[in-house]
């Protein structure tokens, strides 16, 4: 009777390892899962900026806009240009400041992915009035 005990001891201590082995494999299986979900956000954050900072300048000295965002694959919705990369949306929206001797142009670019908004960028262009001699 004895050695019957043992062996259900030593049963008992081996399913308490399994048990740990499974909660250990559980837990790294979670953090990896969230790491590289992380990854891929980071890599979707660092691409559209990269993205957006191209378009700012393209914004910047581009003589048509419009038709730079449509080149750029941009599509119009509403008063604002959106374009769908992978894990994330940009969407550049336009705002004029007229003044005496100008406008003040501003586009907006913005990021969204993964159902937050990412950042924001402004691309600010002033644009003077022809005088007249």
């Amino acid at each position: 009777m004895r050695e019957g005990h043992r062996a259900n001891a030593l049963l008992v201590e081996l399913l308490l390892v399994i048990l740990f082995f499974m909660l250990g494999a559980t837990t790294l299986t979670e953090l990896f899962a969230g790491a590289k979900h992380k990854s891929l956000q980071a890599r979707a954050t660092n691409n559209s900026m990269m993205e957006a900072e191209n378009i700012a300048d393209d914004l910047y000295g581009a003589e048509d806009p419009e038709a730079t965002l449509q080149a750029l694959g941009f599509t119009r919705e509403g008063e604002a240009w959106k374009l769908t990369q992978d894990g994330y949306t940009l969407t550049v929206s336009r705002q004029d400041e007229e003044m005496e001797a100008g406008t003040l142009r501003t586009y907006t670019i913005s990021s969204f992915g993964d159902g937050q908004d990412l950042f924001s960028l402004p691309s600010t262009r002033y644009i003077p009035k022809e005088v007249s001699p």
